[in-house]
């Protein structure tokens, strides 16, 4: 068997020993894949560069909405916009407390058939 090992070292195969030819083999081997693995690294690398573009583009578009909104909820535009058009606040006297809503619940539907 030991012979056999040996003379796997000592095999050659048109001027080149056998081990030599695996050992290119195997080099090649590890350069393509690592070749491989740095294009792969890279495109990911750009996949993370623009999804971060991208979450701060929406983060940008959130800020500029929630302003928006303070604005269009801001209490003096309200107030402008009822009395423009003719809507003025309810008075005290119109108020229900809750236990009250039954009531006017069923003095509503009296008035809707």
């Amino acid at each position: 068997m030991k012979q056999g090992f040996s003379a796997l070292f000592e095999r050659r195969i048109r001027g080149f020993r056998v081990v030599d030819l695996a050992g290119c083999a195997l080099l090649v081997t590890l350069v393509l894949g690592v070749y491989a693995a740095k294009t792969d690294a890279g495109q990911e690398g750009a996949n993370i560069t623009s999804v971060q573009k991208q979450i701060v583009e929406e983060q940008r578009l959130l800020r500029l909405l929630r302003a928006e909104l303070a604005h269009l909820e801001e209490p003096r535009r309200l107030e402008r916009l009822s009395a423009s058009i003719g809507l003025q606040p309810v008075s005290a006297a119109r108020e229900t407390p809750p236990d009250g809503l039954v009531e006017v619940a069923r003095q509503s539907g009296a008035h809707h058939p």
